[in-house]
């Protein structure tokens, strides 16, 4: 009997019954002797002059061949270093295991990650080296054989993709190598994703809040897309039309294509759509910026729809149109009002309003979702369709010494460009944050492969996987849907109908809430002026640590008021806090540090209370 391998087996099934019973263990007296032969991964296992076990693959070494435990050592402390303010680490793949075992000594708050494609890998890890380090380790989670979306989930939902360190060594990961890159992709992508927003909140939170608050009537009084809620017929298309150059190929055939389809609209492609003289049944606008309100002031679309939210800028809740509809807000202070009256309906932003575009066409049930100006790139180097507010805005500012053309180079060729592909093959310019949005479309067809299919309606926009080219010619051979259109409407507004009659009720939530935001908010303003006092004293006294006791108090209100995540929104991002630490005057006591750190983190939660508070 294998001795190692039945110590190991019993403790992964006692640690992780669900997944041991995936592989028919489900007692202990369903242990085999020796690890079965279909559970064995194709290594070869030889002594390394350590007297440790090694392994080989394809003719390359998956450890070190004189001293696999330092080798694993060096390994982990490296990934740990890699990631500042890691608590968490992933493995992908992990040969016998070593890495990961050294790893859970060395770091035993960490949480580890281990993540194996193919079964076979992690069992013949389990016959080889004693694992007790890892299934007696406080925060361990095995990921075997899971789907990568599921896996970066996973890592967003335990430590954040910030907080996780990666471990990989190519020599293990080769046997699923095709996985572990996409994973990859997957994560840097993810990676990339939060620094953005990051940089965006420090930017923009205190213009989202501005809005919010000048805004928060409309909670009340408008209706929300759950009117639309799963209500259009799996056989009546959704076109959606983005601004990019090919939508200028749909623009003569729109009237047609308006008949036989919901027509939504992102803002940059409302002006091109008018143009063409056609009213889309939806205009989606969610930018809270004021450069996306530029994209529709002064035009008017007295049939269509607006869709928005709480933050956008004051003045999109002018726009003349036939009703403004909300979706959810993605602020807190948005959150916070429509868990008291009722939430909106909730869009993903996916970063683009084309996304959230698609997100509605997906949330009222459509089946087919037509995209044209989705480009994604730049088809023959040109960057908008002709007559956009980005081209009219060049055009205003351009002169004899800086042409119109000039502008355009410059966007053309910044930084972070590449080329790709079309449908047809041929190469097209596009950059990263574009492909980031690619990604998205990509990732979102799989998820609802089963139930949406998703068409480009130009073989000249950047492919995108999953989704097919559809010619305009094969479009219009549709059926007129004119009376399915009025049906789906005459349904929305029939649960718009029932949701006004209680309107009164929703005012008086609506005021509660309100007046309860605001005493909340004074409470925590209170509660963090105390600790900075504390802290204040603590900093003082030459006996520091009895003040500690006091903070952990208020800092535990503060965890458990429903209003500190309201007042998040201009609290100061992981990277603005460091940089403000990084200037206070250096102390040697640790915990004095720490009440420097405190006053840091009070005074800051102060200083956005009061924005709340003078906004409100």
């Amino acid at each position: 009997m294998n001795s190692i391998w039945n110590k190991n087996l019993r403790l992964f099934m006692r640690r992780f019954p669900d997944l041991a019973a995936l592989f028919s263990l489900k007692s202990e007296s369903d242990i085999p002797p020796d690890i079965p032969e279909h559970l064995m991964a194709p290594l070869e296992i030889i002594p390394s002059k350590a007297s440790l076990p090694t392994a080989r693959e394809n003719g390359k070494l998956l450890h070190s061949l004189y001293n696999p435990s330092r080798e694993a050592e060096q390994a982990a402390q490296a990934a740990k270093k890699s990631v500042s303010d890691a608590y968490s680490c992933a493995f992908f793949s992990c040969g016998l295991g070593y890495t990961p075992i050294s790893y859970a000594r060395l770091f035993p708050n960490d949480t580890l990650i281990i993540i194996e494609s193919d079964p076979r890998y992690f069992f013949t890890a389990l016959s080889c080296l004693d694992w007790s380090d890892i299934f007696s380790h406080a925060h361990v989670i095995l990921a075997i054989a899971t789907g990568i979306e599921s896996v970066v989930s996973l890592i967003e939902n335990t430590a954040g993709i910030k907080h996780t360190a990666i471990s990989e060594n190519p020599a293990q990961s080769q046997h699923s190598a095709e996985y572990f890159k996409a994973l990859r992709t997957l994560i840097s992508r993810n990676r990339q994703k939060h620094e953005i927003n990051d940089s965006t909140l420090e930017k923009f939170s205190r213009l989202w809040l501005k809005n919010t608050c000048r805004n928060l009537p409309f909670l009340a009084s408008n209706d929300g897309i759950t009117m639309f809620k799963d209500t259009c017929p799996q056989d009546l298309p959704v076109v959606i039309l983005a601004a990019g150059p090919t939508l200028e190929e749909a623009l003569p055939h729109l009237k047609e294509i308006k008949k036989r389809a919901i027509l939504v609209a992102v803002d940059t492609a409302l002006r091109a759509s008018l143009r063409a003289g056609v009213e889309p049944d939806f205009v989606v606008l969610a930018d809270p910026q004021y450069y996306a309100y530029r994209h529709i002031a002064g035009l008017s679309s007295p049939s269509s729809i607006l869709i928005t939210e709480s933050a956008a800028y004051p003045a999109v809740f002018r726009f003349p149109c036939k009703k403004i509809i909300m979706c959810a807000s993605l602020f807190p202070l948005g959150h916070y009002i429509e868990s008291q009256i009722g939430s909106k309906g909730p869009l993903v932003a996916g970063g683009s309003v084309s996304t959230t575009a698609w997100d509605f066409a997906r949330y009222i049930g459509a089946g087919k979702i037509f995209c044209s100006g989705l480009d994604l790139g730049f088809p023959d180097f040109q960057t908008h369709i002709k007559g956009s507010t980005f081209e009219e805005n060049t055009h205003t500012v351009s002169g004899r010494l800086s042409p119109a053309e000039t502008r355009s180079a410059s966007l053309l060729f910044a930084g972070g460009m590449q080329l790709d592909k079309d449908y047809e093959g041929n190469e097209i310019l596009t950059d990263s944050k574009m492909k980031m949005f690619a990604w998205w479309f990509e990732s979102k067809n799989e998820e609802f492969k089963n139930r949406i299919q998703t068409y480009s309606l130009s073989p000249k926009s950047l492919k995108i996987p999953g989704i097919e080219v559809s010619t305009l010619q094969d479009f219009l051979k549709l059926p007129d849907a004119s009376r399915e259109k009025e049906a789906f409407f005459a349904q929305a507004e029939e649960k718009s109908a029932k949701e006004r009659e209680k309107s009164a009720c929703t005012v008086s939530k609506f005021k509660s809430a309100i007046e309860k935001l605001k005493n909340g908010l004074e409470e925590l303003y209170n509660s963090a002026k105390k600790g900075l006092r504390i802290s204040e004293e603590g900093l003082v006294s030459p006996f520091p640590a009895q003040y500690l006791a006091r903070l952990e108090q208020i800092d535990s209100q503060i965890l458990h008021s429903q209003y500190k995540e309201i007042a998040s929104l201009v609290f100061p991002t992981e990277g603005k806090l460091s940089k403000l630490y990084k200037e206070l005057p250096p102390l040697a006591d640790e915990v004095k540090v720490s009440f420097q750190k405190s006053k840091v983190i009070y005074k800051e939660l102060m200083k956005g209370i009061n924005e709340y508070q003078k906004n409100l």
